[in-house]
């Protein structure tokens, strides 16, 4: 048993919904059950009454409450004394992006933080293990594509890329200087598995069936390089930069095809913690945010509402 065991048994007991309470701490419902029944099974008894309508706590489940309450609100006070009385021995900072980050931008933010003499763990993951992460005290500050729950978190203010379309050069389409998301009709679509970002995922596919694009059929890959050199009648979406550092002087088999009126936007925030804004980590989330900025070129932009496809979705194949 840990503290996060007993954050989860108040966010549970406060809520009264597992459901509920997984949005609030960024996570999946079933790991969050499965966190409840280990700890019902260190401390012996049951602490939850569960059935199809409702969740309520047990007689033993009002006794652990308070003290549960007590020990969470303990130690999140002394994580802030400690940061506070000892900021020199504290200076460390863990920090996540997702894997299409740049190594232009992993170097700059680690650049900058040790300059600062901060010590950072970065790790390179994908949204979802990232909000995990979170909600369990393992990751100061993330990288997340939006959309995701923002419950329990504090959020930057949105950036975006333009995304347009990568193919084969010999692809029917790459005589075109532009294209409409309607062109792609006829091919399959390669993009990341949805496990990864599943929000984000389900936006594009739905940002394409709204334009006239229902992928024939979906290949799921981590290298869409790769990807499409093994499937030559594929495309897949990038920002324009992914190729040109790539490809400075032109020589892949690949090129990039602006859309026309830009429909595909991809969206990111830095997080942190609701909690956990000490001037640490601000620092640490303005050094990302600068570095995701001049690196990659992310550009802070006003996030509009998604837009809905007026037909009924398609089924897709993949």
């Amino acid at each position: 048993m840990d503290i996060r065991h007993m954050r989860y048994f108040v966010a549970v007991a406060r809520t009264l919904s597992f459901a509920k309470a997984a949005r609030e701490l960024n996570m999946c419902q079933p790991p969050l059950s499965k966190r409840i029944l280990d700890l019902e099974e260190e401390v012996g008894v049951r602490l939850f009454d569960r059935s199809s309508k409702q969740v309520t706590l047990t007689a033993a489940g009002q006794a652990l409450l308070p003290q549960a309450r007590a020990a969470v609100e303990s130690f999140d006070a002394s994580m802030r004394i400690a940061r506070a009385i000892s900021p020199a021995q504290l200076k460390r900072l863990r920090i996540a992006l997702p894997a299409d980050t740049s190594r232009a931008v992993l170097l700059d933010i680690v650049n900058r933080l040790n300059a600062d003499n901060v010590e950072v763990n970065l790790a390179v993951v994908s949204t979802a293990q990232q909000t995990r992460l979170l909600a369990e005290n393992e990751l100061d500050i993330g990288v997340l594509r939006h959309p995701f729950a923002t419950d329990g978190l504090r959020v930057s203010p949105p950036m975006a890329q333009t995304l347009g379309v990568l193919m084969r050069r010999n692809h029917p389409l790459a005589a075109k200087k532009r294209l409409a998301l309607s062109d792609l009709s006829p091919h399959a679509l390669v993009i990341f598995q949805r496990h990864l970002a599943p929000g984000f995922y389900d936006e594009v596919l739905e940002m394409c069936r709204a334009d006239g694009y229902v992928p024939p059929k979906i290949l799921h890959g981590v290298r869409m390089s790769v990807a499409l050199v093994m499937n030559p009648d594929a495309v897949t979406f990038t920002p324009e930069w992914v190729l040109s550092r790539a490809d400075p002087h032109g020589t892949s088999e690949l090129t990039w095809k602006a859309l026309e009126g830009e429909p595909l936007q991809q969206w990111t925030s830095a997080v942190c913690r609701s909690h956990q804004w000490d001037p640490l980590t601000r620092h640490g989330m303005n050094t990302v945010v600068n570095a995701l900025a001049q690196q990659d070129k992310w550009e802070p932009r006003e996030r509009p509402a998604p837009k809905r496809a007026a037909t009924r979705k398609a089924t897709l194949r993949g």
